[in-house]
């Protein structure tokens, strides 16, 4: 039944057709889903992320030749694949099983891409080293691969402003969106002020001054099996000893340093996140009320969900803001464009929500709910819109930071 499922979509590409599921799903609306408890949404999602996740990964390996893209439909409980061969659809799905054959090769809708995700991200580095040496007559915010991986988006002050010619210097065509500019982002007494094994979500600090950051990813070395926890590189410097927060809970003035986190002994800049290198952690987050056990991580894809466990966003009155959809997956900002700040370029992933973040949840826990109410790690805040609460989150990803510092998620929740 697989295969002649395959088949049929296959065959539906090469006739330029997209392909539909085999069971019709509702159709839901943005503000539908957004609405929604996290634990509905994930009975709408569980399944799409599947696809998503082993589809993903053949893309970024044997397939990368003819990957382009994939975004999750969860308004039509489909998953939209862009190859620039979509008559190879079997071939990719084929792998994909390999790596998950649980997945359900009905929910692949396929689509022709005008180029690979590697030849769009090599073009979106270009981009940078124009903008790094002020050669574009206009200012970047962000840049990555469009969703149907078309060309580049690109994220500018003033898209009227662009040269109509502007995609001759890039090399391949461009859309032009108005930008974000970004700006750093620096439970009740629980999160102000915990007490080893830390967890994500923390409030965390390097002085007690200021809105301090959020402990991120609670992480072990695959090597020795030593805890490590993961915050964004922007937050300490390296040698820097981090501390929760003390004090009266929820007063950012008193200066009073809590219980000693860690060390920070390394950064890694592309991916805007640093290690801690201390007290022993455990793999949850710390949520509205409690903390909840982080049980996975992976990479995340256009149109899903996610939440995150910012401290400040708490402290303002908004736990967990959840309803966050991921609307572009892969994204550049570089140090003379979108990051101001950072002193360095940054890859990751932007979402938007009602709340979306504020200053001081910088290092905090992106997360997605999955059925059965467990979390499944996303990455590290990063930055956002300007202003408490502005829609826009950026964050980076957690299979990416983990991949480069040796670790992983803390079996210990």
């Amino acid at each position: 039944m697989r295969r002649t499922t395959r088949a049929l979509v296959a065959a539906l590409a090469l006739a330029g057709t997209l392909a539909a599921p085999a069971t019709a799903a509702p159709v839901y609306t943005d503000a539908q889903l957004a609405s929604m408890d996290p634990l509905q949404q994930a009975k709408i999602l569980d399944p799409l992320r599947a696809v998503a996740n082993a589809v993903g990964e053949v893309g970024r390996g044997p397939a990368a030749d003819i990957y382009g893209n994939l975004d999750i439909d969860a308004n039509h409980g489909v998953v939209e694949l862009y190859l620039t061969d979509p008559g190879q659809l079997d071939r990719v799905v084929t792998a994909a099983e390999r790596i998950d054959p649980s997945i359900n090769a009905g929910l692949i809708r396929v689509a022709k891409a005008a180029f690979t995700h590697q030849q769009l991200d090599a073009a979106a580095v270009h981009v940078l080293d124009l903008a790094d040496a002020h050669s574009l007559p206009y200012h970047v915010d962000l840049v990555g691969p469009a969703p149907d991986a078309s060309g580049l988006e690109i994220n500018v002050d003033n898209p009227q402003a662009v040269p109509f010619a502007a995609s001759a210097a890039i090399g391949v065509p461009a859309s032009f969106q108005p930008g974000h500019t970004l700006v750093p982002k620096a439970w009740r007494d629980s999160k102000w002020h915990d007490s080893s094994p830390f967890i994500g979500g923390d409030a965390i600090t390097g002085s007690g001054s200021g809105h301090g950051c959020t402990a991120g990813l609670p992480a072990v070395r695959k090597s020795d099996n030593h805890p490590i926890m993961i915050t964004a590189a922007h937050c300490f410097g390296v040698g820097t000893k981090v501390y929760t927060r003390g004090g009266t809970t929820g007063d950012y003035s008193s200066g009073k340093l809590g219980n000693y986190v860690g060390t920070v002994t390394a950064r890694y800049e592309q991916f805007d996140s640093e290690t801690i290198d201390g007290a022993d952690n455990n793999a949850d987050e710390s949520d509205t009320s409690g903390w909840l056990p982080l049980t996975s991580f992976a990479y995340s894809y256009n149109g899903d969900y996610v939440c995150h466990d910012g401290q400040r966003s708490f402290f303002m009155g908004h736990p967990t803001p959840c309803g966050i959809k991921v609307t572009n997956q892969d994204k550049w900002c570089g140090p003379s464009e979108g990051c101001p700040g950072l002193s360095y370029r940054v890859r990751g992933v932007w979402g938007d929500g009602s709340w979306g973040a504020a200053g001081g949840d910088s290092g905090a826990t992106i997360f997605a709910v999955q059925s059965g109410n467990t979390r499944q790690a996303r990455g590290v805040l990063s930055d956002g819109d300007p202003g408490d609460g502005a829609p826009g989150v950026f964050w980076v990803e957690a299979t990416d930071v983990f991949n480069h510092f040796g670790l992983t998620l803390n079996p210990k929740t």
